[in-house]
């Protein structure tokens, strides 16, 4: 929350502090986040996603200030999760990545490794780029160029090299967000670019989800909190993107310059 507003009193001296009308709302609504949660006791970290999802789709509720605040505690808090969390989470993009054909060891060493790179923070991208290419394609033929299966939609699939890209951008975004390197204006310009893109994949989402080659991939979240940490995850994917940090490693990736 912001600090609450000085009052000058009538008399000597001041009356009490009083918090805007908008912190107040805000107040609620993080009162009713709470409400809705199954927990008995909500981390603070976990409702950090419905403030940015505020500040996203608001200009009134929760000033850039306050904004950059809440970004940094996301980053500094991305990734620290439990057990259960990291597993599920490992799962449902192995379950995204593997081809029919592949096997229950490849499965499973795709997951630990995974939910390995999680937990410690430190990914081994070479190695997790191969064990996800083994995972998607798994029909490699010796002294044959390996054909690479994406995911998603045919007209734009997804492949691991695109995938870890946009990991290794997400983990460079997260130190800076951490240590306060990305400037408030920065953070305003990438706000009205993504509500421009995510109100487009908004409308076109159910379309394409018939189309998709990979089941569920676009399907909504149905509860509120998962589509308020959707939202902010696509913002932060926005503003690797317009940094520049994304399109560095991508290039690099193009030319064989990344670990992996």
């Amino acid at each position: 929350m912001a600090a609450p507003e000085f009052r000058e009193s009538t008399q000597r001296g001041r009356d009490l502090s009083l918090f805007p009308a908008v912190q107040r709302r805000l107040f609620s609504e993080r009162l009713e986040a709470r409400k809705r949660s199954p927990l008995r006791k909500v981390p603070h970290h976990t409702v950090i996603p419905v403030v940015l999802f505020i500040w996203l789709t608001n200009d009134t509720v929760v000033p850039a200030s306050q904004a950059c605040r809440a970004l940094r505690t996301y980053a500094q808090t991305t990734g620290r999760t439990n057990g259960a969390r990291r597993q599920d989470n490992a799962r449902r993009i192995v379950d995204q990545f593997a081809h029919p054909s592949a096997t229950y060891h490849q499965r499973r060493t795709a997951q630990l490794l995974i939910e390995h790179g999680e937990k410690t923070r430190k990914p081994d991208w070479e190695k997790l780029h191969s064990v996800l290419t083994a995972l998607c394609s798994p029909w490699r033929t010796v002294g044959m160029p390996l054909l690479e299966r994406g995911i998603a939609c045919p007209d734009m699939p997804l492949t691991v090299t695109d995938t870890i890209v946009i990991m290794m951008a997400a983990q460079q975004l997260t130190s800076r967000l951490r240590a306060e390197q990305v400037r408030e204006e920065d953070l305003l310009e990438a706000r009205a670019l993504h509500r421009v893109d995510w109100a487009q994949y908004e409308s076109t989402r159910g379309q394409k989800q018939p189309e998709c080659a990979t089941p569920g991939f676009f399907a909504a979240p149905t509860d509120t909190e998962a589509r308020a940490r959707e939202q902010v995850h696509a913002y932060t994917v926005t503003l690797a993107g317009m940094l520049g940090i994304t399109a560095g490693l991508a290039a690099r990736a193009r030319v064989g310059r990344l670990p992996f």
